[in-house]
């Protein structure tokens, strides 16, 4: 850990004890959109960036103030201290920053994949006013546990164990299987060398998410009492996985409602982005 990440993580708790006393500087967030008009925070994916929400925020962005967060080790941003032991807690506090900077209006909290997972634990946290929750594909495996999905949970726990298998042995590409767990065989080999070179040093950033997924637990009345409207949205041609995390969600939580897109996989927020947009003015 170098010195910038550490000043970084002091400098965003002193942010957070001293009530936000001190902005933070722009670099956490990116936003679009008049600040008079209702806030959506959107919160991208492992392996990404805010340019997941590029084609989504502008067209929202008209009507909207537009807010996308920076995950930490993402888009520029320091990597998180917490690699030994990590814990969802980093994110929250970051996430919760920024809007306490940016609006004091209730917000609308949309997530893709890991971001799903990240929205859906600031929402269960209660710390924030979110009127709306809109959950793209959440990969939220916990809820395996929560519901004694033993099945699921075995094939999760299966390809956690290659995945790591090949990062200790140095592969690579072994953000590939990542891609193509969630997005289909076959999904990362056309990406382009740049991008594919651009996931390479988040390995360890998407190994943390992947043990937040792994030790994040809620029991199923959590989920029961959440009562902030939420819209689970998944593709048909979806990992079953990703499908069946949702289908669990949408039972789970009592103001849910579900979504397919016909034709997308994981990647729908971009691939699908204007029936997304639809789902999310629905």
């Amino acid at each position: 850990m170098d010195n910038s990440t550490n000043a970084y993580n002091t400098k965003l708790k002193n942010n957070i004890n001293s009530s936000h006393e001190h902005a933070l500087t722009p670099c956490y967030y990116e936003q679009q959109g008049s600040n008079n008009n209702s806030p959506i925070v959107f919160i991208h994916g492992s392996y990404a960036s805010t340019s997941t929400w590029k084609k989504i925020v502008q067209q929202l962005a008209l009507t909207h103030h537009c807010i996308s967060i920076k995950l930490p080790g993402h888009c520029g941003m320091p990597d998180p201290d917490d690699f030994n032991a990590p814990n969802i807690s980093t994110e929250l506090d970051i996430i919760e920053s920024v809007i306490a900077e940016l609006t004091n209006q209730p917000i609308h909290l949309i997530g893709h994949s890991f971001g799903g997972v990240v929205a859906l634990a600031l929402a269960l946290k209660g710390s924030v006013n979110i009127t709306q929750l809109t959950l793209f594909e959440p990969v939220s495996t916990w809820v395996f546990k929560s519901v004694g999905d033993l099945d699921m949970t075995a094939q999760v726990n299966t390809f956690i164990q290659d995945y790591r298998e090949s990062i200790s042995n140095n592969e690579v590409y072994a953000c590939g299987q990542v891609i193509d767990f969630w997005g289909g065989k076959g999904s990362f080999e056309p990406l382009p060398d740049f991008i594919k070179d651009g996931m390479k040093p988040l390995t360890n950033n998407n190994n943390r998410h992947w043990s937040l997924c792994e030790n994040t637990y809620h029991h199923r009345s959590a989920l029961n009492a959440l009562t902030i409207p939420t819209k689970l949205i998944c593709g048909s041609a979806s990992n079953p996985i990703a499908q069946k995390i949702v289908q669990y969600l949408s039972h789970e939580l009592s103001n849910a409602k579900q979504y397919s897109i016909t034709g997308a996989s994981h990647f729908l927020v971009t691939s699908h982005a204007n029936q997304c947009i639809d789902i999310i003015n629905d």
